[in-house]
């Protein structure tokens, strides 16, 4: 579905980045069950599983400090705990979203190249990829290089995306995500965006920050990848 308050644009891509929580990988169930060991390790109230939702999209250190007002000198620590727990249970605890395998192998086929530009720490984009046997089908895999970087720039990870596969026409350039910080982080970058509805946004979102197009189900990228979307 194109979004209503953007023009329709007619362009093939030839390159479609990637989000990755939430957008390729169902990563949830280990995300907010570690960040629930979290507060429980550090003495604080657990939040409930639904609530931490939000911390699903924008750096981790970025939602400690502003969703549950922990301070920056305790911020590390709580990464700390988180990590102790994802590192060895929930990083297993994750899914491909349904067709997507699919989609990617049917983009590749088409000649147009894939990438990842996550908030998610590098090593840990890696990890999963490796465990759902998907490392392969990217062209180029971009995360936050330090584990407790607290200033990662999506707008900077779609750009290096975009170096590392040799894009320079924007143009040709699709930016898929769940979140509103991958749709400001498109338009940073000077790229169409792709709000992906099964992730952890919605609608209301997409159409907020201005997504160029907004979908539910992933053979529709690839319709628009094709020019084949109506």
């Amino acid at each position: 579905m194109k979004n209503e308050s953007a023009e329709f644009l007619m362009a093939k891509y030839d390159y479609v980045i990637f989000d990755f929580d939430g957008t390729v990988v169902d990563t949830g169930e280990g995300i907010l069950k570690s960040l629930q060991y979290s507060f429980k390790e550090m003495g604080r109230e657990v939040p409930d599983l639904n609530d931490l939702k939000k911390f699903i999209g924008p750096p981790i250190y970025y939602s400690y400090t502003t969703f549950y007002g922990v301070s920056e000198d305790e911020v590390g620590d709580y990464i700390k705990k988180y990590r102790e727990r994802y590192k060895v249970k929930g990083i297993y605890e994750c899914a491909l979203y349904d067709g997507m395998v699919e989609l990617l192998d049917e983009l590749k086929k088409n000649g147009i190249k894939i990438g990842i530009a996550s908030s998610k720490p590098l090593h840990l984009i890696y990890s999963v990829a490796d465990y759902l046997k998907i490392t392969d089908k990217f062209d180029a895999i971009v995360g936050v290089k330090i584990d407790d970087s607290n200033h990662s720039s999506k707008t900077q990870l779609i750009l290096d995306a975009m170096e590392e596969m040799g894009a320079t026409d924007k143009s040709k350039v699709l930016m898929v995500g769940d979140r509103l910080f991958d749709l400001d982080g498109a338009a940073g970058a000077g790229v169409d965006s792709c709000g992906a509805i099964w992730g952890y946004g919605n609608k209301e979102e997409f159409i907020e920050h201005n997504a160029t197009y907004i979908v539910y189900k992933t053979a529709e990228i690839l319709d628009l990848a094709l020019n084949n979307a109506e």
